[in-house]
C-alpha cells in the first residue's frame, strides 16, 4: 500500500507511514519546486535529523538545468510560458520572490527569462535585495 496526501516534509512523510502502516509514499506538489525534498525525506527516514537547506546555488542550478529541458523539449514560445511556473515554485518562499515572478513572468524570451532567473538567485547567493 502506498500512502499520499498532504506530505510535504520528512515529519509528516514518517507520521504518515507510522499511523498507516502503508509501505511507502508518494510525493506530488510538495516536490514542485523543491524537489530536495526525496533526499530529505529519506534522510529523516535514516537518521531523525532534519537536513539543513540546499544552498542557493544548488538551487538556483537546479532550476536552470530544469529550464534548460523545458526550453529544449517545448521550444522558446511554449517554454518560457511553460517555465513561469516552474519558476514561480522555485522563487517562492525567497526574499524577494514576489517582485521577481512579477518581473520574471513578463520575459518574452529564452535569453530574457535565464538572465532574469540567473539574476534572482545570483542576488540571493550574495544577500543583495531584489530592487522592485
Amino acid at each position: 500500500m502506498i500512502a499520499n496526501g498532504d506530505i510535504t516534509t520528512p515529519e509528516k512523510a514518517r507520521h504518515v507511514l507510522e499511523y498507516t502502516g502503508a509501505d511507502g509514499i508518494m510525493i506530488g506538489r510538495a516536490a514542485q519546486g523543491w524537489p530536495w525534498i526525496f533526499r530529505e525525506i529519506a534522510h529523516y527516514l535514516a537518521n531523525g535529523t532534519i537536513l539543513p537547506e540546499p544552498p542557493v546555488e544548488e538551487i538556483r542550478d537546479t532550476l536552470l538545468g530544469h529550464l534548460d529541458n523545458l526550453y529544449e523539449f517545448y521550444g522558446e514560445h511554449t517554454g518560457v510560458r511553460m517555465a513561469r511556473k516552474h519558476i514561480s515554485w522555485y522563487s517562492k518562499g525567497q526574499v524577494g520572490g514576489a517582485v521577481f515572478r512579477d518581473q520574471v513572468n513578463r520575459a518574452e524570451t529564452v535569453e530574457q527569462q535565464l538572465a532574469m532567473t540567473r539574476e534572482f538567485f545570483d542576488r540571493l547567493a550574495t544577500g543583495e535585495e531584489m530592487a522592485a
